[in-house]
Order: C-alpha cells, then structure tokens, then sequence
C-alpha cells in the first residue's frame, strides 16, 4: 500500500518537531478531533511498518467501522494540520511577519497608543548588522506604509513619511530585481535557460540620477554584481563586489551569501575558460573562504559541482598535496550517490598530474558515472591515457561512445560545446600525417584561436608531437 502522503510529510520532522506538533494537536486552539493527537502516536510506534488501512483508522477512531471514505478524509483532515503547524511554526520565528500583522489587527481596531507602541518595538528589530537583506527594505517599507495608513494619513497640516515608504519600496524592488538579474543570468550560462527579466534599464537609469539608492547595502551589492557578472565583466567592477561581499555578508541570510559566492566564483571560472589563469587563484580562494563559513552547503552535504571544481582549480595550480587532503577530509560530506565515484573520479585527475597513467585507468574502470559531468569527465581522462599512449583503435572506440552519449544527452549545458570540439580536434589529430606541416599548423592555429575549449594545452601538445616525427 502507498505511503499517505501526510506520513510522507511527517518523515521530515525532526524529533523536536514531531513532540511539538503533538502539542499542537492537543491544543484546542487548533485542533478539536480527538482522532488527530491518537493518529500521530500511531505514526510514531508504526512509521517503520508497510501502512495498513484499516490498522491506521482503528487506532485513531477505535469502535468505528472502517469506511474508506472515512479513512480518506481522516488523512487529508491530517494531512493539512500538519501544513498547518508547519505554517504556524515558520510564523513563530518571524518576528517581522508578526510584527507586520499585529500592526494590522491594532489599526482594524483603531487601537492608536498600542499602535504606535508595536510601531517602536517593530522598529527596534532592524539592528545594524542584520538589516541589509531585501527582505529587510520590504519588512521598513510595510512598517512605513502602516504608519502612513493609521497615523500620518490622518494629520493633514504635517508632512508625512510617504516620501520613506517609496524610496523603501523602490530599494527593495531594485534590489530584488538586479538579484534575479544575476540568478537568470547564470542560470542561462550554466544550463542554457532563458528568462526575460524586465526593469532593468530604467532601473540602471535610475541609479545613476539616485545614486542614494547605493546606500542600501542589498542594493549597492546586487548592482555591483550585475554590473560585474552580467554588464561588462571587468575586473574593477569584479573587485568590488568581491571587496562588498567581505564587508557585508554577515548582514545577508546564508542562501543570499551563498548565491553571491557562486555567481561570483562562476565570473571567475568563465574568465579562466577565456584564458585569464590569474583567475583560478582567486575562484579557489572564494571557494576555500565559503567553504570554511559553511556557505556552500546545501542540507548538509556539499555539492558534488563544488567538490569536483575545487579539485580542478588546484590542480591547476599544482596544489598536489592539497588536493589529495581535500580528497580525504571532504569525501564523506558529498551526498552518498557520489561519495564512491567522485573521490575516485577527482583522485584520477590527481594521479594524471602526477603522470600515473596505470592509477587513472585502474580508477575510471572502478567509476559507475550515471551524471553527464562524471561520465564526460571520466571519458575525457581515458582518452587523454590513450592518446599518450598511442592505443588508436581504444582512441576511436571511446570517441564514438562519447558522440553517442552526447547526441543522446542534451542536458549537458555550456559543457556540450566543450566536448564537441574535443571530439572534433581528436578525431582531427587522429588523421594527421607527420610532418605534413601545412595540415599540423593548420590545426594547431585553430585549436589556439577556438574559445570555450578547455584542452587546449593538452591538445597543442598531442599535436606537436607530430611536427616532431
């Protein structure tokens, strides 16, 4: 019998949370069904058990006959208390949001003194080092808009604060704005999505003739990003994200930190495809800086995408001994569908480096790579080990393997174009003559002047070695 989707709900509680949402069940401010707190102590001593039916409703309404119908709506009626004390729980821990409806309920009753005393309270909860979140501008705004409604609005000979309220909601909506400006934009790099963000333009427009809207932290980080990521790419306008970030990321939640992190490691990693190595010093040390405060995990496990470009970065910095510590002390925080392949995935690009060719194939023939980053990766490797070795026929086997798998493949993203080429310039290197200069050159020029391969290195010096012969 399937799982009931309130059970299925129930398996992300936490043990804190299963007591308390007991409570919750018991109080009659919430729930008045004496089957609802009986269902949960059933859930609790059976979740581990196949469900049954007619075990689960005899437990929560003992004596009834058991309908389905009635076994039905006992599970949605369920099913939505549990929404309910997960919506309740989320409001519990946001002072904002209560704050911004008691404000409402004290001016529904006209209750003028205990308005304006919540209005101080509210007020006092923007303290200086957490306020820079959007969402703070939008929780000022609310606050100066119920101050306008209820108190200002009323006092026609005094000036009021709507002057506040908009430039408030103007830095929020500006904000939030140029930050899906960024999101869209490296969605769009990385997975080839397309989105149509609007505003932007006139929101450029209006910064430059309120340059006060800078002064709001959420604003000033997010245009330097666009500005940096999407706009111009130049390395000032980089820098000074990366110099925003540091000074102001304590005062961000940790999702938003996160994200500026990637976007900001992602500028790295496209100026280092274009061929800008000093970049790979600095993409590292963003990921090192992140990593250490906890930025880059995601319910607790760290992404695969992080670990495997970490390695990459230091190898291609020569941080040998660095790597193979990494490899170690960080292998067991990946999820458990990677922590096998990617360790020996990302162990032989080190051994590659270190120029044990036996120890990377022995390690790719170990690697099951059911993700197109891991099988590509993992493929590109053996071919480099047989291309060195001059093992030909392996050469075009694993070719026609990896055309197949990128034909039947086409969620790859920007990557695709990378192993478009790599297939194209091998196959291309396969049938050089040695010394036929006119052909070697021919290739050599193209593989230099193509952008968005990330062999080049390695393919100018498999090509090379036939100017030699």
């Amino acid at each position: 019998m399937k799982r009931p989707v309130a059970f299925q709900l129930l398996q992300s509680f936490r043990s804190s949370e299963i007591q308390l949402f007991h409570v919750f069940l018991e109080s009659p401010a919430f729930n008045r069904r004496q089957e609802m707190p009986l269902l949960l102590d059933y859930w609790r001593q059976n979740k581990a058990e196949p469900p049954d039916a007619q075990a689960i409703f005899k437990a929560a309404c003992p004596g009834q006959p058991f309908r389905k119908q009635d076994y039905y709506l006992l599970l949605s009626r369920f099913h939505k208390l549990a929404e309910q004390f997960l919506a309740w729980q989320a409001f519990q821990q946001n002072e904002q949001a209560q704050y911004t409806h008691l404000l409402q309920a004290l001016h529904q009753r006209q209750q003028r003194t205990l308005f304006k005393r919540s209005l101080k309270k509210a007020r006092s909860l923007k303290k200086p080092q957490d306020n820079h979140a959007a969402d703070s501008l939008h929780f000022a705004y609310h606050l100066e808009r119920e101050q306008y409604d209820f108190v200002d609005s009323h006092d026609r000979s005094k000036p009021t604060n709507l002057q506040q309220a908009t430039d408030l909601l103007d830095a929020y909506y500006f904000a939030e704005k140029l930050r899906q400006a960024c999101l869209a934009h490296a969605r769009s790099v990385i997975n080839q999505e397309t989105y149509k963000i609007g505003m932007i333009p006139a929101i450029e427009a209006e910064i430059k003739k309120r340059p006060s809207l800078l002064e709001h932290p959420a604003v000033l980080l997010y245009h330097a990003c666009y500005q940096a990521v999407v706009v111009t790419g130049a390395q000032r306008s980089f820098q000074l994200l990366r110099q925003y970030i540091r000074v102001y990321k304590k005062g961000f939640p940790r999702q938003e930190i996160r994200d500026l992190y990637l976007l900001a490691i992602n500028y790295c990693i496209r100026a280092l495809n274009f061929g800008d190595t000093a970049f790979a010093q600095e993409a590292l040390q963003l990921y090192k800086e992140s990593l250490k405060e906890g930025y880059l995990l995601e319910d607790g496990y760290l992404p695969e995408s992080t670990f495997s470009n970490m390695v990459s970065l230091a190898l291609k910095l020569e941080y040998y001994e660095w790597v193979e510590a990494f490899i170690g002390n960080h292998s067991d925080k990946l999820k458990p569908a990677f922590r096998e392949s990617l360790p020996w995935y990302t162990s032989a690009k080190l051994a590659y480096e270190l120029g044990d060719t036996d120890r990377v194939l022995q390690l790719c023939a170990k690697i099951e790579a059911r993700q197109p980053f891991l099988y590509l990766g993992t493929k590109t490797l053996q071919l480099k080990v047989l291309c060195e070795q001059e093992e030909w026929d392996a050469v075009d086997s694993l070719l026609e393997s990896m055309r197949v798998y990128l034909q039947r493949h086409k969620d790859v993203g920007y990557h695709r174009e990378h192993y478009l080429l790599l297939l194209q310039f091998t196959r291309r290197l396969l049938g050089l003559i040695p010394g036929d200069l006119s052909k070697i050159f021919e290739l050599a020029a193209e593989v230099e002047t193509t952008k968005n391969f990330r062999e080049k290195p390695w393919m100018l010096r498999q090509i090379s070695k036939k100017v030699k012969r």
